[in-house]
């Protein structure tokens, strides 16, 4: 870190001398005038702004806003990206790996972090980019590109060896990070005494298969391994015209393929929807894959991987119940994630699989 740049790890206490010397560290020297701060994003894990940003002279080709990103100021949330070690994965994606692929996201001009895991990220703001809502999904245009961006994160770093060495890498055990059986049934008993009047007799029944088999489920898995985001959903992107930013990189991970396909493709329909095009958005994921030299990896492997992963959605939802701050958006897009999940597994017939 550069030594004469203090830590800032809230949003409080930014102010305009602070931001000059962040951007001097990334080599941008421009004296800041003053600094306004707008807060933007959901925050269940992470609290996020928008600093609009006034110059002491006239420059043309500096940035106007910048995007930070901070721990939650909610307890419950801030221990959980501290100690489940989300804050450090997304500090470590801008700071090691974000130039070395070409998905497209925000260019950092800094990402620190500490022993506690206090952070904070100054970033490129996208605006006017849209921010994508998991509530209402995404058009198949636009995840026809979200898919080919997933295709080229994963063939940049596809079964290598030298990144899975890094001791900064979260390399899970099994299938699936984070989320442990304990934490999945104890999850599970609580979010279905809370809110199984609101949902289908069939996706409990799917949750409840999942959950009792969680353990055999997150085995480790054979075959290749990528560098995967994780929360890959329509939520942590940014769209614009034809192009797709992918933000929000705190639960990104090296584990086995297929993790971010199904998890996206599951979430980004209706459930009609998805049934009418998830294999041409496989198909497309795959050629995407061969086109960036990845091989001996066939259609019928992909596809294994996506059946199998479709559950992935639930430890995600389910856990985040209780690890993250509660929200009545959170509620129902927890509640749509879950659904949405259950439905994948069914019409894939992934219960097979447990």
């Amino acid at each position: 870190m550069n030594e004469e740049i203090s830590l800032i790890s809230s949003p409080l206490d930014i102010d305009a001398s602070w931001v000059e010397k962040a951007l001097l560290s990334a080599g941008i020297e421009a004296g800041v005038q003053n600094v306004d701060i707008e807060t933007v994003g959901t925050g269940q894990l992470g609290e996020t702004r928008r600093f609009h940003i006034s110059y002491k002279q006239k420059h043309v080709d500096l940035p106007r806003t910048l995007i930070g990103k901070f721990p939650s100021d909610n307890e419950v949330a801030a221990s959980t990206g501290k100690e489940m070690g989300f804050y450090r994965g997304e500090v470590m994606f801008y700071r090691e790996l974000a130039e070395r692929t070409k998905i497209n996201t925000p260019k950092c001009y800094l990402a620190e972090i500490n022993a506690e895991n206090n952070f904070v990220l100054l970033m490129e703001d996208l605006a006017p980019a849209s921010p994508g809502d998991h509530m209402s999904g995404c058009s198949e245009q636009n995840a026809l590109v979200a898919i080919k961006e997933a295709a080229l994160l994963h063939a940049a770093f596809w079964n290598d060896s030298e990144l899975e060495q890094q001791n900064w890498l979260y390399v899970p055990e099994g299938a699936q990070g984070f989320y442990t059986t304990d934490l999945i049934e104890s999850s599970w008993d609580y979010y279905k005494d809370t809110f199984s009047s609101l949902m289908d007799e069939d996706v409990i029944k799917v949750c409840d298969k999942y959950v009792s088999s969680h353990a055999a489920w997150n085995a480790p898995r054979e075959g290749p391994k990528c560098f995967s985001h994780n929360d890959y959903r329509v939520d942590n992107m940014l769209f614009d015209d034809k192009q797709v930013a992918v933000v929000d990189w705190q639960t990104s991970n090296y584990l086995a393929t297929g993790m971010d396909v199904a998890y996206f493709i599951g979430s980004a329909f209706s459930r009609d929807q998805r049934r009418a095009i998830e294999h041409d958005l496989l198909a497309e994921y795959h050629k995407v894959l061969e086109l960036e030299g990845v091989r001996d990896y066939s259609v019928s492997q992909l596809t294994d991987d996506y059946r199998h992963y479709s559950f992935a959605v639930l430890a995600v939802a389910i856990a985040a119940a209780v690890i993250v701050k509660r929200s009545p958006r959170g509620d129902e897009l927890f509640l749509k994630m879950i659904t949405d999940g259950a439905y994948q597994a069914l019409d894939n017939d992934a219960l097979d699989l447990l």
